[in-house]
């Protein structure tokens, strides 16, 4: 098995150039302006045009109208959309690209129409990580990105025992607010190393 890795929360283009470089298969780009990880559309696609063709391409967004989030994935030209509110299949099926859905452990993912599951805690940004043996479950079922909580130390450990397609990072490869270009490169060395 061949485990997928998402940096998330890019900023620079010295850190997308970095992911790339170190092997990362996929860049979040986040769209929610309430967000500390916010991004401004123009200087996303300055970034995203910087590594094209190199990498998928991800924006997050949350609750805001169907029409915003399709007109960014074109101007953008994402790969796939992640929605991390509370969109509905009606609302998912509108969006024209892949989608990548947020649920927590409590969620059934039976109904949820996304091409893929971001599996996330239910407070996002704290807390316990999910249980490894609910996420496990999940993952022989769905492809499943595992999100928070994962680290350079820990992220080994959670992909031999849960086996998701994906892990999924973004807080914890900063310092100070800022991405750490030597935490993202440990990051994607460990995850790529532990199958």
């Amino acid at each position: 098995m061949n485990i997928k890795v998402k940096i998330c929360g890019i900023r620079s283009i010295e850190a997308a150039k970095t992911a790339v470089e170190a092997g990362a298969d996929f860049l979040g780009f986040n769209f929610v302006p309430s967000s500390k990880r916010y991004i401004d559309p123009i200087l996303a696609l300055e970034i995203i045009n910087s590594i094209r063709s190199q990498i998928k391409t991800v924006g997050i967004f949350q609750n805001v109208k169907i029409t915003e989030v399709n007109k960014i994935a074109s101007d953008l030209k994402l790969d796939y959309v992640q929605l991390h509110g509370n969109e509905n299949n009606e609302y998912i099926d509108k969006v024209g690209i892949p989608v990548i859905k947020s649920i927590s452990e409590n969620d059934q993912p039976d109904k949820i129409k996304a091409d893929y599951l971001l599996l996330d805690r239910v407070k996002r940004g704290e807390g316990e990580l999910v249980d490894f043996d609910k996420a496990a479950k999940l993952a022989l079922d769905y492809s499943i990105f595992y999100a928070g909580g994962l680290n350079p130390g820990n992220v080994t450990e959670v992909i031999k025992r849960i086996k998701p397609f994906a892990v999924d990072v973004a807080g914890e490869i900063e310092a100070n607010g800022i991405q750490d270009i030597d935490k993202i490169k440990l990051f994607i060395k460990n995850a790529k190393e532990a199958m």
